[in-house]
């Protein structure tokens, strides 16, 4: 037997069929605007936290960046970001401050190596002439002279 809605003998509800095209279908609810530049933030958070895992040094900077950039447009209009922004904008401020805080530490451990340990001076020293023929200590006069301002003469550049 046919269900029809012009055939009243069969199916339920004595023939009648609410839905003579089909059931209805809900509507998708819609995304937020800028969700996947949210989402994109928040994976390029997390990228920038394990690459500083690594000791990466330039891939915080620049995933971390775009993490923020990506964090800050995905808002629009709205007043308030969305949780994956913020989780990306979090991610990516911690990874760079914790990135700018190693590069400082190296850049401080590399001029105070000789008064800190001066065992671990001598084996740099070591490693550096065989690498490179000049010792460690010869690299850092170099720098200190470079440094050294009363040496500076205008005239030269003239």
């Amino acid at each position: 037997m046919d269900y029809q809605p012009q055939n009243p003998q069969g199916g339920p509800n004595n023939g009648y069929n609410p839905y003579p095209y089909g059931v209805p279908v809900r509507p998708m609810p819609l995304k937020p605007k800028g969700q996947s530049m949210a989402t994109a933030s928040m994976v390029l958070g997390i990228i920038t936290l394990a690459s500083l895992l690594l000791l990466r040094i330039t891939v915080p900077f620049l995933l971390g960046g775009i993490g923020i950039i990506l964090a800050i447009l995905s808002r629009g209009g709205a007043k308030k970001m969305i949780g994956r922004a913020k989780a990306g904008m979090i991610c990516c401020i911690t990874g760079l401050c914790l990135d700018v805080a190693l590069c400082t530490f190296a850049v401080w451990l590399v001029f105070a190596l000789p008064s800190i340990s001066p065992e671990l001076t001598d084996e740099v020293n070591k490693m550096c002439e065989q690498q490179y023929g000049v010792s460690y200590d010869e690299m850092m006069e170099e720098i200190y002279d470079m440094w050294n301002m009363d040496d500076f003469n205008m005239d030269d550049f003239q």
